[in-house]
């Protein structure tokens, strides 16, 4: 049987340090961060008024049934940086038919409508979703996901991709995550207690929570033979994908770290590979006492000696949004040769031998395999592995 593989050959990013891929790249690089005071809402009676916000003017409170919310105003701007870097047209995606699928990750969605309702803005719009609409501006035809498993949604969504495409379910796929800042969800971290009074400072002894960030991510995902059919410019390769469950509490992560060994374990082992091969981690590294303290454990009991960075230090937690900037970061590690950098973070709790936390600005370095991590309430828990693409 074919053995199929599925490359990465346009992807656009929007975060809290960058309107564009370029500018990410170039900023989180430099170890330049975007979370700063927010003027989206009032923060007062909020631990924090510090959160990963873009940059780009986009809508916040809609004032009716037919304006496009925050996160369909993100989406378009996506869609026309993805279209452009992939060098692909919508009518070329219609071309792959049924073998063309959108798989996308979100959290809190388009529920600007019910917070409209709450607020007596609009009446009658509790139920209104616009999420419908994303596949069809871009002409999908094909099998369509909507993700919404917390912080690992991103990550999910995109293994999703390149499980339907390895299967020989589609050809291409258009796969991602959107999450927009709102105060429903930073009332909803408030109140667990998880927001950190400043910009959040993943691995460092004096940590104390997450900041939230927003933006997304989009990539296309394609067959390799149907990338060259049209001489797509390749990024790099997915070659493996791990998707679990702690099984462990409704929001705590299992102390052990057994849950994220086991999904990082499955995306080497799918991929051929041993730990030792793998150069850089981009950590899930939110910040938080549990998190971090039980994911370097399963860095550690992994094996290997790679760098470790955290991406969410630079922009915030992005929520359902995370995974699929995180794995831009992790595929422009790869592509690029560099290594991001957690920045805040002055005073690294953790010493082991084999793990180097990269701090405050990145290193220009090869990298040729690198894991990307998510997990979430719920103990779901996702890997993806990316490797630097070889014409075999």
């Amino acid at each position: 049987m074919e053995t199929r593989r599925v490359v990465v050959t346009g992807m656009s990013v929007i975060a809290a340090n960058g309107n564009d891929k370029n500018e990410f790249f170039e900023n989180s690089l430099n170890g330049v961060g975007g979370i700063r005071k927010t003027n989206l809402f009032p923060s007062d009676q909020l631990r924090t008024d510090y959160f990963g916000q873009v940059q780009k003017e986009y809508v916040y409170e809609i004032q009716s049934a037919q304006q496009d919310t925050r996160l369909e105003n993100i989406f378009d701007d996506l869609c026309t940086d993805l279209l452009l870097d992939s060098g692909i047209t919508v009518d070329d995606i219609r071309g792959f038919g049924y073998k063309a699928g959108f798989s996308f990750a979100t959290s809190v969605g388009t529920n600007d409508y019910t917070t409209a309702h709450v607020k007596g803005i609009l009446v009658n719009a509790l139920s209104k979703s616009n999420l419908h609409k994303l596949p069809v501006k871009l002409g999908i035809q094909g099998p369509i996901f909507t993700n919404t498993s917390a912080c690992s949604a991103g990550t999910t969504a995109i293994g999703t991709g390149f499980s339907l495409i390895k299967a020989g379910n589609a050809d291409m796929v258009v796969a991602g995550g959107i999450d927009p800042l709102t105060e429903f969800s930073s009332y909803g971290f408030h109140a667990l207690q998880s927001l950190s009074k400043e910009p959040c400072k993943p691995f460092d002894k004096n940590r104390s929570g997450i900041s939230i960030g927003e933006g997304g991510a989009l990539f296309l995902l394609e067959e390799l033979q149907a990338a060259k059919s049209r001489n797509a410019k390749i990024y790099g390769e997915i070659i493996g994908y791990g998707l679990g469950n702690d099984a462990y509490h409704p929001t705590s992560p299992d102390p052990t770290g057994k849950g994220a060994y086991r999904v990082m374990s499955q995306a080497i082992e799918q991929s051929g590979l041993a730990s030792e091969d793998i150069d850089y981690i981009n950590a899930h590294g939110t910040g938080t006492v549990l998190n971090d303290d039980m994911e370097v454990k399963a860095m550690n009991d992994l094996g290997g000696n790679y760098h470790v960075s955290s991406t969410k230090s630079l922009i915030g937690h992005c929520l359902a949004a995370a995974g699929a900037i995180e794995m831009a970061a992790t595929v422009l590690c790869v592509s690029e040769g560099a290594v991001f950098p957690t920045i805040n973070s002055v005073d690294v709790e953790f010493d082991y031998p084999k793990i180097t936390f990269v701090k405050h600005k990145g290193l220009d370095q090869p990298v040729k395999y690198a894991l990307s991590n998510s997990f979430a309430f719920g103990g779901n828990a996702a890997s993806i592995l990316i490797g630097a693409y070889k014409d075999e």
